[in-house]
């Protein structure tokens, strides 16, 4: 018996990573990154060069924590995900199959010629030794299960319990004690429903049987009880290869309502028999059974029109040490990057938490950057510092530990967000394949139905006399019985061997009574072969369904032979078809539908069947890539596409039949293909907004010394795209930004001042000046400036820190004073070395022209920006 564990194990993050292999990288990484701030904090604590990185390192540790933490939840998320979608996929899809059985014997128990051998028996017990009889019965009851081929086997049962006929061996004369006899002819039900061992099928166990009584021709008296004998265990095991392949681990099973395992998708893990504890109503459970874990879940029927089924669950299992294989994000394989990139960028999936943690990972390499920033330029003013070499390698190790973080973070973020991102595609996936079942197996239905309707007596008899006005009615009356209860037609019609329609089963469309169908359909019905052959309309406009799409299945009705009409079967496609895409639409965890999400059936060449989106309407034509479409018969696809303004997530599977329908044997062929869109994003991304979440930092902390060269070391930074540098015996150093406090009536590039070591100081936005119209900067950092021989000094706000390289004097080319009227800030050019893998040029600028060149401007602010004049000077310096 399975046992099972504490609740919070079913939970604990901690315990279940450690069977998840798709955490292993990231965690190797980060330990990795761990170990190095832990001998940087130890060296930056001793050196005292600015080079303490403690709170850097705690920050390090508790993003590491929250992220590691963040991912090992979405792929213990995906994984019960997948084992809750197969559970309630395995029951609802059996529940709906019941359903149609329970319809089955309530219209075969009135079916006349059971009927009138019932009666027969009843009159003279030495009717039932009547071979010919007998034998015909047996061929009817033969021709019915082999159009319903989910039953194995009919039994006709007189009230006292004798087997007056069966399909399926040689059983005749047996007299049954099963309580079923009695229950069937007294239920108040519309069917009676058992699945125990029965002697009425001696050695099968656990046989599920629908029975009802059969009653006499003026309903005064039952004469019979009929059971219909159900493929119970070859249907399980199809709907389990739909769910669970032969490289799949889970296991689904269906229990009992006391909890024992009546049909297993593995026998030999779990067999049928075992007893088991349920868990319905947890996400998920770690179970023990037989010595091994498993993490589990039970799900409850949704149920079908109001049936829910002899009261089973679904309950599905994995191995907990390979519960989380398929949680791996194999659905993006086939997403095209610049796809998945702006996905990432805008998707609407994410959390607040998840979003913070690239934001948490920018702020400490930020944090480290500017560290190593200003512990350069303490090295550059104190030309007496100690162990000044090591302190350089020490500040080039921490900042190069700064871009490896960022770099970790960066893939291990994108690895989580394409995690959350591939269970929406698993999900659009498997509930498109939901729908495609669903569709299949309920138009499997409809074709057997016209079938086995066109061989009801009635029709041929009164077909072969050319109709007469009572005979009209009895067929209309007829059809009334059948359309009361198979309610997924619209209506029911019979037409004559001149294609004449005689009667309906809607009086809605009496009118169409005389009138002669004119549709290809008809004359193809007419010339049917046999009893196993069946006929389908396109999916097109009909009269017969008021104008609207519709397919229209179709059979020959025979008498002795030759046709002499046939029964045609109007599907209620519009309710039918949304009912069936409504439930595959996927659904967050409190079971509501995702805001946004559509199902569409539609024909290979991409027109609408049906659709839970309005705007879709049957006919139209879906514009999607035709890899969507273009599959084989049961093949599934999965991808991102942008549609409508907006980045989607789209499963397609294509249609594969069900049992005999649309099998080899079946010469039907209509290949639809079901999809499911859930919205990602409420926007697409715009090319220049493109820069991301996968990029890597560059690590440019490399010692670059000009061997035996005077050499002048530069502090660098960004102002927009153009980089920027001050000489560091200028710099005091690099603070965060902060609330700066505006000065009334200045400039737009005079933004403030801040506080800063108990003065006051100005804080300049120079983009203006460099970067020409250009949006302001984004204050990442400020740089506190100096200005030579004077006590005075100021901020630039820059975008980015650089890095402090010590650059050859002879690659130093000073700007003429001439070129800007004497009024640049730029003092001087570094050209491009040629090991640089980046030609850029650094424009190193003058903190005494800033401040001369800031206070001579007036409050309009309109001299020529920089960078205008800066352009001539690289196009010259090349």
């Amino acid at each position: 018996m399975r046992k099972r564990l504490p609740a919070k194990q079913a939970t604990d993050i901690g315990y279940l990573s450690k069977f998840m292999s798709g955490l292993h990288w990231d965690q190797e990484k980060l330990r990795e990154i761990q170990s190095v701030y832990d001998n940087l904090t130890l060296l930056g604590q001793l050196l005292c060069a600015g080079t303490d990185i403690t709170v850097m390192r705690t920050d390090f540790n508790n993003l590491a924590g929250v992220l590691l933490d963040q991912l090992a939840r979405e792929l213990r998320k995906k994984a019960v995900l997948s084992l809750r979608s197969n559970a309630r996929v395995a029951i609802d899809i059996l529940i709906r199959n019941l359903f149609e059985r329970t319809a089955d014997i309530g219209f075969l128990a009135t079916d006349a010629d059971i009927r009138d051998y019932a009666e027969a028996y009843e009159r003279d017990p030495s009717a039932a030794r009547d071979t010919a009889r007998l034998a015909s019965l047996k061929a009817r009851f033969g021709e019915y299960v082999r159009k319903y081929s989910v039953y194995h086997n009919i039994i006709l049962l007189a009230p006292d319990g004798k087997v007056l006929v069966q399909l399926d061996g040689d059983g005749t004369g047996r007299i049954s004690q099963d309580p079923l006899v009695e229950a069937s002819l007294t239920t108040n039900q519309q069917y009676v429903e058992t699945f125990r061992e029965t002697d009425l099928l001696p050695g099968e166990a656990s046989p599920l049987i629908y029975s009802y009584r059969v009653m006499s021709e003026d309903g005064s008296r039952p004469v019979g009880v009929l059971c219909l004998c159900f493929r119970f265990q070859d249907e399980c095991l199809r709907i389990f290869r739909n769910l669970v392949s032969e490289d799949d681990w889970t296991v689904v099973t269906i229990l009992d309502e006391e909890g024992r395992i009546i049909a297993s998708s593995d026998i030999y893990q779990f067999p049928v028999g075992a007893r088991v504890e349920r868990a319905v109503g947890d996400e998920c459970s770690i179970v023990r059974f037989a010595g091994r874990e498993y993490l589990a879940t039970t799900q409850q029927t949704q149920g079908y029109q109001g049936y829910m089924g002899p009261g089973w669950t679904g309950h599905a299992l994995a191995p907990l040490n390979h519960a989380f294989d398929m949680a791996l994000a194999h659905e993006l394989e086939q997403v095209p990057e610049s796809l998945l990139e702006g996905v990432l960028e805008t998707a609407t999936l994410f959390s607040a938490e998840l979003r913070d943690i690239p934001v948490r990972a920018a702020s400490i390499q930020r944090e480290l950057n500017r560290a190593v920033w200003n512990g350069n330029v303490w090295l550059s003013r104190d030309n007496y510092a100690l162990n000044a070499s090591f302190a350089k390698v020490l500040l080039w190790e921490i900042g190069s530990t700064g871009v490896k973080t960022r770099n970790v973070f960066s893939q291990s973020t994108t690895n989580l967000y394409e995690t959350v991102v591939s269970s929406v595609l698993y999900d659009c996936s498997s509930m498109a394949a939901l729908a495609m079942d669903i569709m299949d197996r309920n138009l499997y239905e409809r074709a057997n139905d016209c079938r086995w309707w066109a061989l009801t007596s009635a029709f041929g008899e009164v077909l072969s006399k050319g109709t007469p006005a009572d005979g009209r009615e009895r067929l209309a009356d007829t059809l009334k019985g059948i359309n009361g209860l198979y309610t997924v037609y619209s209506n029911l019609i019979i037409f004559d061997s001149a294609a004449k329609i005689v009667a309906v089963s809607n009086p809605a469309y009496n009118d169409l009574v005389g009138q002669t169908l004119q549709a290809d359909w008809v004359r193809t019905t007419l010339g049917l072969p046999d009893t196993q052959s069946y006929c389908v309309s396109a999916f097109e406009p009909s009269h017969l369904y008021g104008n609207r799409h519709t397919y229209v299945y179709a059979a020959a009705i025979r008498e002795k032979g030759p046709s002499v009409g046939g029964v045609a079967i109007v599907f209620d496609s519009t309710p039918q078809f949304s009912a069936m895409l409504q439930d595959a639409l996927p659904r967050s965890e409190n079971g509501a539908i995702v805001e946004g999400a559509f199902a569409i059936f539609a024909e290979r060449d991409g027109r609408v069947i049906a659709s839970t989106d309005e705007n879709l309407v049957p006919g139209m034509k879906l514009d999607i890539g035709r890899e969507f479409f273009s599959l084989e018969q049961g093949e599934g696809r999965a991808n991102i596409i942008e549609y409508r303004g907006r980045y989607y997530a789209v499963g397609s599977r294509m249609s594969s039949g069900y049992r005999e329908y649309k099998s080899e044997i079946d010469s039907y062929r209509n290949e639809v293909v079901a999809l499911v869109f859930v919205p990602l994003s409420q926007r697409v991304i715009l090319p220049e907004e493109r820069h991301s979440l996968r990029s890597m930092a560059k690590d440019s902390y490399s010692i670059r010394r000009a061997e035996g060269e005077k050499t002048v070391e530069i502090a660098t930074f960004y102002i927009g795209s153009g980089w920027y540098g001050i000489r560091s015996d200028c710099v005091i150093e690099a603070i965060d930004s902060q609330l700066v406090t505006p000065i009334p009536g200045m400039p737009a590039w005079v933004k403030g001042c801040i506080l800063y070591q108990d003065q006051a100081i100005t804080i300049f936005d120079l983009s203006g000046f460099l970067q020409g119209a250009c949006p302001p900067s984004k204050a990442g950092q400020i740089v506190v400036v100096k200005v030579p021989e004077q006590r005075a000094s100021f901020g630039i706000l820059v975008d980015e820190l650089g890095d402090i390289p010590e650059i050859a004097s002879s690659r130093i080319e000073p700007v003429p004073e001439m070129m800007f009227g004497g009024g640049s800030l730029t003092e001087s050019l570094v050209k491009p070395h040629a090991e640089d893998v980046e030609k850029r040029i650094l424009i190193i600028l003058s903190a005494e022209n800033i401040r001369r060149r800031l206070s001579s401007l007036n409050l309009a602010g309109d001299a020529l920006p920089e960078r205008v004049l800066v352009g001539e000077l690289e196009v010259r310096s090349r």
